[in-house]
């Protein structure tokens, strides 16, 4: 008998996976065109594990086939976690917006810090860079201070 909490840890590997594959995918088209590739010569590469396309390349075959590329010179651009990347000042525009509206609030701090840990999944609001859930907490504030 599976449990509800079961299904949805199984649900949410499988969610990890086919975004690491998405991600995958990617790499593997990005690196396609930097390396570059002809169309006849990348049917070659990937003919090497059976396959047609990219699409039908299991994840481990996915990860040899982007470090075969990388022999080739392909250079993945990591990301620096440090930066914020585009959109910063609706960020910091959306964050002040926030502060300001909960300040309105009785124990505007405090319900701030609830808001952001349920609607952004985040700590503190320093560490939301997500526009969209921002935008959310500041929609339930002003529902709050409607009903205040």
């Amino acid at each position: 008998m599976t449990t509800i909490v079961g299904q949805r840890s199984a649900k949410k590997k499988a969610d990890k996976l086919q975004e690491r594959r998405h991600k995958l995918l990617a790499l593997v088209h990005i690196a396609k065109k930097e390396i570059p590739l002809s169309d006849d010569e990348y049917r070659d590469v990937i003919a090497y594990w059976g396959v047609g396309s990219s699409a039908d390349m299991s994840i481990p075959e996915l990860e040899a086939l982007v470090k075969y590329f990388e022999s080739l010179g392909f250079k993945k651009k990591v990301p620096d976690p440090r930066d914020p990347g585009s959109g910063v000042g609706q960020i910091k525009a959306l964050r002040e917006r926030i502060k300001e509206e909960a300040k309105k609030l009785k124990n505007g701090e405090e319900r701030l810090k609830g808001l952001v840990k349920k609607i952004a999944k985040e700590d503190d609001l320093r560490s939301c860079r997500n526009v969209k859930k921002l935008k959310q907490v500041l929609k339930v504030i002003r529902l709050l201070q409607d009903r205040e």
